[in-house]
């Protein structure tokens, strides 16, 4: 892919380095954000306390972009389904199949399909765990966020969100719009730094766990 660069994670709780294809310009969906590490590496810290924690789990990553999280957390075990936009879907898909033989070794699975926030969404399965990464930047979007949120989520279903609080007037406004009304519908709980991944967590990016009310 002419027009991409990759980015290496390294698991080493599995000893695998995961391969991301990554756009040399673009605006979303396109490279591995900082958020996306917080959450990929808090998701090993989570299994490296219990080794069954993602184990058979049914996952879901919504705004999964170059599909970071999501693949490892099918290399940690996972069900996982990746989810984005139409535009997104090649840029995911060459991620999948380029990190195959690592979730693949390691018992997990990995499928990918548009979904549009907002609209009805034709999953089989019910999460236990939904993912998201950077997905608070445009306000526009954020109301058929919470409604797809609302539509996926059973009542043990477990979110994680990461966010980077970028210092703009749109991203605070952003970010204040979605914390005020996503409360109305799930418990929030800011997960805080001396539980993250002690190398991978960042005073600019929260880590927020959301609960079905």
């Amino acid at each position: 892919m002419e027009d991409s660069y990759i980015r290496e994670l390294e698991i080493e709780s599995i000893s695998k380095v995961l391969r991301f294809y990554q756009k040399l310009e673009g605006d979303v969906s396109c490279v591995v954000w900082d958020a996306a590490i917080v959450l990929a590496k808090y998701l090993e810290t989570l299994c490296q306390i219990n080794t069954k924690f993602l184990v058979n789990k049914n996952v879901i990553e919504l705004g999964a972009g170059v599909g970071c999280v999501g693949i490892t957390a099918a290399c940690l075990g996972a069900n996982v389904l990746l989810t984005d936009l139409p535009v997104a879907i090649p840029l995911m898909s060459k991620n999948v199949e380029t990190n195959k033989v690592a979730w693949q070794q390691s018992q997990g699975n990995v499928e990918t399909m548009t979904l549009i926030w907002g609209e009805e969404a034709d999953i089989k399965c019910s999460p236990d765990i939904i993912l998201l990464t950077d997905c608070i930047y445009y306000k526009e979007s954020i109301d058929s966020l919470i409604i797809t949120l609302k539509e996926l989520a059973m009542d043990d279903t477990t979110i994680f969100l990461t966010q980077e609080l970028r210092d703009t007037e749109k991203q605070k406004n952003c970010w204040e719009y979605f914390v005020n009304h996503i409360k109305d519908y799930f418990e929030f709980h800011l997960i805080p730094r001396e539980e993250q991944n002690p190398e991978f967590n960042s005073a600019d990016i929260v880590l927020i766990k959301l609960v079905k009310i």
